[in-house]
């Protein structure tokens, strides 16, 4: 009877320190899993800071804009945007847009500019796509038609075009950005979103979208 209750007394006590070790196991796993949550929130920081800004041209001004409305209708402008690298609403150009823009842009060096659009459509397929030089603006172009211009390489000239990729150089500048209705602008539901960034390197994108401090975003207002 005795070795019955000592066999019995030692599986209760095996038992008891399996138990133990799990619960120990299991204390060990949630400081790491707790550690490698914040790894991953402090190991992306931008320390770009450089001012950007959607604007109005008026004769010697910008004006920031915040909502646009616009009707689309097919191969019908949507609007031509300035980008000035201000958070300024309003800005004072002491010289032609062009070279207003590059005087001010040269303070920032190694920072590039890019677009991102975001709208919905009655098929409820939500759409958002980055355009970071003239190679993407054919993107989604069955619904907008964008064109990138820079305002300071023709700067002495009365009528130029869009930049094209065949037109890239280490001095290219993106200043103006404009937005056309395409053949399938009727499937648009929502309002349009148009942001302008600026980044420094591709670790300020995640999953394809911008998550660093540069950035200004307008309402382009669907009025169906």
């Amino acid at each position: 009877m005795k070795k019955k209750i000592i066999f019995i007394l030692a599986i209760c006590l095996l038992c008891i320190g399996c138990r133990k070790k799990d619960n120990l196991k299991e204390t060990k796993k949630e400081p790491k899993k707790a550690q490698e949550k914040i790894t991953e929130e402090v190991k992306y920081k931008d320390l770009n800071t450089t001012p950007i800004g959607i604007y109005s041209l008026n004769g010697n001004k910008l004006i920031k804009i915040k909502d646009y409305n616009t009707k689309l209708e097919v191969e019908k402008d949507i609007g031509i945007f300035q980008i000035y690298p201000s958070n300024d609403d309003i800005v004072y150009l002491n010289n032609n847009f062009g070279e207003s823009y590059y005087n001010e842009w040269i303070k920032y060096p190694n920072i590039k500019l890019g677009f991102n659009i975001k709208f919905s459509l009655n098929t409820k397929e939500f759409i958002s796509y980055n355009i970071l030089g003239p190679q993407n603006t054919f993107d989604k172009w069955e619904y907008l038609m964008n064109y990138i211009y820079d305002d300071y390489a023709n700067r002495n000239k009365s009528f130029y075009s869009h930049l094209e990729t065949t037109d890239l150089t280490d001095s290219t500048l993106f200043t103006s950005f404009k937005m056309q209705s395409s053949y399938k602008c009727d499937m648009i539901s929502s309002n349009i979103i148009l942001s302008v960034f600026t980044y420094d390197s591709d670790d300020d994108f995640l999953n394809n979208e911008y998550r660093g401090n540069s950035i200004y975003s307008i309402t382009i207002i669907n009025n169906k």
